[in-house]
């Protein structure tokens, strides 16, 4: 964002410390954005991916009393060896219990339990080697705890086993994307789309990928597509924001945020990102009440961190944003004179 006229360009290590703020937001942004497409990652692999459904119970046939037999002389009894168990017993136990251990794992994880969801999804696959849901779910949880490269691994080791799964092409490609390589990431998604069309979180997944992209319309397109798909899902709506919004498109992205707090009033995201419109405008009367109530939907210490954001930087010295900092950190009185 460039400054006005009258002011002097900032020093070169200020333009870098703008920039890893900038940096820092969107990474906390990005890894909200994350978790909801994450959830409904899990909530169509829950869908398309239950492998045994229980036979239905029928009811008994009723019993009939029949006449007890005479008693008769117990026969000479010989011992016998227990029959051999089957192996596709043995293989369908273990599979049951495979299977109950993925679906607590993926329980655990959308509750971001993440220590208990790894010991689940390794105890699945403790029991069944092969089965790449489990594999999947543990990617995923070593994407939400940083270790991308186990992550990476045990993805890619799914994606071998089932080449065409739609949440393995696109697990594998939230972990590439969080290890700094949106090219092969957007390869995934992309390829996914073209074998998957029908496949519907691979569109937000894929607006969240361009996004890394500076001024990419294709984004916008593409977000726009995942709003008429999921009308009701306000994440969907703000990346469109925000999206718009980096294209210049201000009007828009505003219209769009007050259609999602239609839908949420409460939404921190949309509340937060009209007051930064309203400030990019350097209209700090207009963007202070709209960051005021998207402080009252955190605690202070963490809005703090929201304040760093550089869309506010045309309002800082502005009476309005002023006054408000004092509302964050009120100025305590000094010690009393002597």
């Amino acid at each position: 964002m460039s400054n006005p006229p009258h002011n002097p360009p900032p020093p070169a290590d200020a333009q870098r410390a703008a920039a890893n703020r900038r940096i820092a937001v969107f990474v906390v942004v990005f890894a909200c954005m994350l978790a909801g497409a994450i959830w409904l990652v899990l909530r169509e692999e829950k869908r398309r991916g239950i492998l045994i459904q229980p036979t239905p119970k029928t009811a008994p046939e009723p019993v009939r009393p029949t006449p007890l037999p005479r008693p008769r002389p117990a026969p000479e009894t010989m011992p016998t060896d227990a029959p051999p168990s089957s192996p596709a017993l043995e293989q369908a136990a273990r599979m049951e219990e495979a299977l109950e251990a993925f679906r607590t794992a993926a329980t655990h994880l959308v509750n971001r339990q993440f220590d208990q969801a790894e010991e689940r999804a390794l105890a699945a696959l403790e029991a069944f080697p092969d089965l790449a849901a489990a594999q999947r779910i543990l990617g995923l949880i070593y994407i939400q705890q940083g270790r991308i490269d186990r992550a990476i691994s045990i993805l890619e080791t799914s994606l071998r086993l089932e080449p065409f799964n739609p949440e393995a092409l696109t697990n594998l490609a939230f972990a590439y994307l969080q290890a700094q390589n949106p090219g092969l990431a957007l390869e995934l998604i992309e390829t996914c789309r073209r074998l998957h069309p029908e496949y519907r979180p691979a569109i937000i997944q894929h607006g969240l990928m361009l996004m890394t992209q500076p001024d990419s319309e294709e984004a916008v397109e593409t977000l726009r597509e995942a709003v008429e798909v999921f009308p009701t899902l306000p994440g969907v709506r703000n990346n469109l924001a925000v999206a718009l919004a980096r294209r210049g498109q201000i009007d828009e992205a505003r219209s769009v945020l007050r259609d999602l707090l239609e839908l949420d009033p409460d939404n921190f995201s949309a509340l937060f990102n009209l007051g930064g419109l309203y400030a990019l405008e350097t209209n700090a009367p207009a963007a202070v009440p709209w960051l005021r109530r998207a402080m009252q939907q955190i605690s202070s210490s963490e809005f703090r961190r929201y304040l760093n954001d550089p869309d506010l930087a045309p309002i800082r010295d502005s009476e309005e944003f002023r006054q408000f900092l004092l509302e964050i950190d009120p100025v305590l009185p000094g010690p009393a004179p002597r």
